[in-house]
This record gives C-alpha cells, structure tokens and sequence, in this order.
C-alpha cells in the first residue's frame, strides 16, 4: 500500500476514534437494567460494552464450532 493509502487508513482511524470519544461522552449516565431476578446500576456505555464484547465471544464461538463441523464433514 502506497503513502496515499497510510493517510486514508490514518484519517479512518481518527474518525473512528473521535465518533467513539463522542459516543463515550454522550453515554455517562447511570441506568438500573433487569434481567430474570437481577438488577445491576452501571453506566449505560459500561453495559453497552459489555453487551458488544459478548456479541463478539459469540461469533467467535459460533465461528469456531462452524469451522469444527465443517472439518469434520470433509473426513
């Protein structure tokens, strides 16, 4: 990839960088949420993070037993 490339990858990264600052900023507020028989009060961008980095265990997981089968399919 040429210089011109490293400056669009660099810009990208800024811009993403500075929309998650923002999204951080606007996401301080404590909320209370309740699931089955338990309640938890954290900062709303705490529990939106934690929601994302399950979303992303899971593809990995499903990804994986995927891969798994399919291995097991070509014997």
């Amino acid at each position: 990839m040429g210089p011109g490339g490293t400056m669009i990858r660099l810009f990208i990264g800024i811009l993403l960088g500075a929309a998650i600052v923002v999204f951080a900023a606007q996401n301080t507020g404590e909320v209370t949420y309740s699931f089955l028989f338990w309640q938890i009060t954290a900062p709303r961008l705490l529990v939106l993070l934690a929601v994302y980095l399950m979303g992303i265990i899971t593809s990995w997981l499903v990804l994986g037993l995927s891969r798994l089968s399919g291995r097991r399919r070509k014997r």
